[in-house]
């Protein structure tokens, strides 16, 4: 299914409207997706959700036959590092299956989706962290990716590694363009899907204000 033309679909068996449990939400979540989420650290991570996700995988896992959890095949962008080094943030999403690539700003935090990049389980990407959050607004945009010569010379460089982190991952999301004989690096955009977003309140039209959130 093209991207554009996906559409959101509620739960199945309740008869919800926009405003829905955490439970229900993550179920919004189709298999194969592409999932941002926000946070630095423990500060404006949305950890309900990220535990609800969690626990909606390993029920359905246990439940299936072939022991597939839903949803599966994610890909997980996020920014800055969001977890405390253990078990909270990011680490609940460290299962086999739940997730397939990780694009992500920061890895120190995250030991269990680290363990998974290791193994050559999941692709992986390390980038920078500023030009991820350039990327969404470029993404949100329609924009082909980021132009920026942040990176030139480093592990994110296309001749040092492109960021990918180990052996499995092979797509090119950065490579080098020339302009006026100056060499930049475009960091391709990618969809996404769904956006992980804690606030203090939201409104149907998805305003969302942060006020309380620390």
């Amino acid at each position: 299914m093209n991207p554009k033309n996906q559409k959101l679909m509620r739960p199945q068996g309740r008869n919800t409207g926009k405003i829905v449990s955490a439970a229900d939400a993550v179920k919004l979540i189709r298999s194969g997706d592409t999932v941002a989420t926000t946070g630095f650290v423990g500060i404006g991570f949305p950890e309900n959700i990220a535990i609800a996700l969690e626990q909606y995988f390993l029920e359905t896992r246990e439940q299936d036959p072939a022991g597939r959890g839903k949803p599966e095949g994610l890909t997980l962008v996020y920014g800055a590092g969001q977890g405390d080094g253990k078990d909270k943030g990011l680490n609940h999403l460290g299962h086999d299956g739940l997730v397939a690539r990780v694009i992500g700003g920061h890895w120190g935090l995250v030991p269990r989706l680290q363990e998974l990049a290791v193994a050559n389980r999941i692709k992986g990407y390390n980038l920078p962290q500023g030009v991820i959050t350039h990327l969404y607004r470029d993404i949100a945009a329609g924009k082909p990716g980021t132009l920026t010569r942040v990176g030139l010379g480093t592990f994110v460089d296309p001749r040092f590694g492109g960021g990918k982190i180990n052996e499995c991952t092979t797509e090119d999301l950065v490579r080098i363009i020339e302009i006026d004989g100056e060499e930049y690096l475009f960091y391709k955009a990618f969809p996404i899907h769904v956006g992980i977003i804690r606030g203090t309140t939201a409104d149907p039209d998805g305003n969302i204000t942060m006020e309380r959130k620390p």
